[in-house]
This record gives structure tokens, sequence and C-alpha cells, in this order.
């Protein structure tokens, strides 16, 4: 493959950082899915709602802290955590692996995200 896939993920990953919608999309693949914990398979604009409706609860979007990413082949793992302070105080913190499966063009074809929800309900859904 001649594009570096652990950048292009942490690329991604930035996006993600900072809720950006469009970025995000950019770097999937045609007919691309994602499968979050609870919710199961989605099309990535399910995931670009779905942090467009956390958007407002954030101070400044979801500041992740990478532990290590790993590759093989055509995948790539990241490990990563974050500390993101909420608009009604507090934070959102929790831990992720991502696995990523790329093409051959370098974009994504399925991404899933393991975390524990329970954060993620706590801080979005009270």
């Amino acid at each position: 493959m001649s594009r570096d896939l652990k950048a292009t993920a942490l690329a991604y990953l930035d996006c993600v950082s900072r809720i950006d919608g469009a970025a995000m999309l950019g770097h999937y693949a045609p007919g691309a899915r994602v499968w979050l914990p609870g919710q199961g398979w989605m099309e990535p604009s399910g995931l670009t709602a779905l942090l467009e409706g956390a958007r407002s609860l954030l101070v400044d979007g979801i500041s992740f802290s990478h532990e290590g990413a790993m590759v093989d082949g055509n995948r790539v793992v990241v490990m990563t955590t974050c500390d993101s302070p909420l608009v009604k105080g507090g934070a959102y913190v929790n831990q992720f692996c991502f696995v990523f499966t790329f093409d051959d063009g370098g974009k994504i074809t399925e991404l899933r995200e393991y975390t524990d929800s329970g954060p993620a309900i706590a801080a979005f859904h009270s």
C-alpha cells in the first residue's frame, strides 16, 4: 500500500476530535460501515450525526490522548483515551480501541469502535 495507514487513522481521529463531519466522511470508501457498541452497524453519516448531536454538550470537542497504534496489513488498531470537559461540568472520560480496515486506496471500509458505553450514556444522555 502506498499510503501510511497509521497516519491516515490518526488523521481521521483528529477529524473526530474536532467533530468535523465533512472531513470524517472524506476518509471513507463508498459503501463503508461503522460499528458502535449498543448501536451496531451504521453508515458513516450515522456516526457524524451522533457526534454533531454531542457537540453542544462538549466544551471543545473530544480530547483524545493516543496510547498506541498497530498496523497489520490493511488494518490499523488505535488505542486511545479521552478526557473532554462538558459544558454542564464534569468531563467525558473513556477508553477506546478503534479498529480500521482500509481499501487499497487508503480509504476506510470498516471502522469498529470498542469502548464502555456507560460513560458516553452518562455524559450525553443524562
